[in-house]
């Protein structure tokens, strides 16, 4: 049984003290103001101690209603979509970043809307007649086909959670085809748009805060990226004093920022060229210890915040400049191209982009690996020839 209770606060409790009411009998009291607290059995289990977020008696004795008529729901139609829901996030949330944990939240919550509005209260109540209904008229209309994809694959990782932990008998996983999505190839930005970018951004300016306020250090920022083929969350948080002098270059040790939180981070490193360097040493630097962050990135979001401070940049730069989809990642792109058109190895490219396996370099380019048209060129030639 449920049982509701004061929660007395100091004051309170010194008042029944004084009325020479004795410590044992303060839980039955009522008459005060002071939180209204729950705890007990329902037919599906133990509910600890928590606020019912209540003062008044009789809403708190309406939710507690609410409750028991919703664990007697329970028991004979199994767990809700919502309380699995919420389990699901909570369990997997050590084991993700921010990012991505609310993006599992945002196609869970479409889930639960999409279902209600059809009656499916309980999770049992999922078939694959409302599974795929959903993946067709549950996702925003307008969402990318890459974008779906994405989303897609979180929402099949819970159906089949769903099944591990018996909240389904039916394979809804399995049974359902993932959504396809083709991802195009990276395109580099041409030298000509490259020149076009840098010469926009020696004019940013009139600002009071962020890189708005110094043109020649995000100029700089935008070099950086170019000639490492870092990320933008990465080169915003680039520290001078991790980066030793090697043989010919400057090596720059660091750890990318996109690790899965379920993989032990490995470590990288990125090289610099001696103007490169010196460049960023004479310039005058966004904060005292990193060059490149307008504020210092101590936690997850202000990454992201300063990440998406350059790609908004970026856009306007590519506005005034005249070059379609300018944005941080081209500069990654661009850099990659440009080794490989020059016959580095795309394995040695692929460890320099920190990429998780050659297979993700090949991906995306292996159409720009010269030795590779130049041996496909060598052997259309000889077997022409002969």
């Amino acid at each position: 049984m449920l049982k509701l209770y004061r929660y007395h606060s100091a004051n309170c409790k010194k008042e029944l003290l004084a009325q020479g009411l004795p410590s044992s009998a303060h839980i039955e009291y009522k008459n005060c103001n002071c939180a209204i607290w729950i705890k007990g059995r329902t037919d599906t289990g133990y509910t600890p101690r928590r606020s019912t977020g209540y003062r008044d008696w009789k809403m708190a004795e309406a939710y507690m209603l609410s409750l028991d008529a919703e664990s007697k729901d329970t028991a004979v139609h199994g767990p809700t979509l919502a309380n699995c829901v919420e389990r699901y996030l909570d369990s997997r949330k050590a084991e993700m970043g921010r990012k991505s944990h609310n993006q599992y939240r945002l196609v869970l919550d479409w889930l639960k809307n999409f279902a209600h509005q059809r009656g499916c209260l309980h999770i049992e109540q999922l078939t694959i007649d409302l599974c795929e209904d959903f993946r067709v008229y549950g996702f925003p209309k307008k969402m990318a086909r890459t974008s779906m994809a994405t989303y897609d694959a979180k929402f099949l990782r819970f159906l089949k959670d769903a099944e591990r932990r018996n909240w389904v008998k039916e394979s809804l996983a399995t049974k359902l085809k993932p959504i396809v999505a083709h991802y195009e190839e990276k395109q580099p930005f041409t030298d000509k748009e490259v020149d076009l970018i840098f010469e926009e951004a020696a004019k940013l300016g009139g600002g009071t805060t962020g890189y708005a306020t110094n043109a020649t250090t995000f100029s700089l920022l935008l070099k950086f990226m170019l000639e490492t083929g870092l990320r933008v969350s990465d080169a915003v948080r680039y520290d001078p004093r991790r980066t030793e002098k090697g043989k010919k270059m400057w090596i720059y040790s660091f750890t990318p920022r996109k690790t899965r939180h379920n993989q032990k981070p490995k470590p990288a490193v990125a090289y610099l060229t001696e103007d490169l360097k010196t460049s960023i040493d004479n310039a005058k630097g966004f904060s005292t210890k990193l060059p490149f962050a307008y504020r210092t990135p101590a936690k997850e979001d202000e990454t992201d915040a300063l990440g998406q401070a350059v790609y908004e940049r970026m856009k306007e730069i590519g506005k005034r400049a005249g070059v379609d989809d300018c944005r941080p990642h081209r500069l990654r792109d661009t850099f990659a191209v440009r080794c490989l058109l020059k016959g580095m190895r795309i394995e040695d490219v692929s460890k320099l982009l920190c990429h998780s396996s050659i297979s993700v370099t090949e991906r995306f380019y292996a159409p720009w690996v010269q030795s590779r048209k130049e041996q496909l060129e060598s052997t259309f030639s000889d077997a022409m020839v002969g």
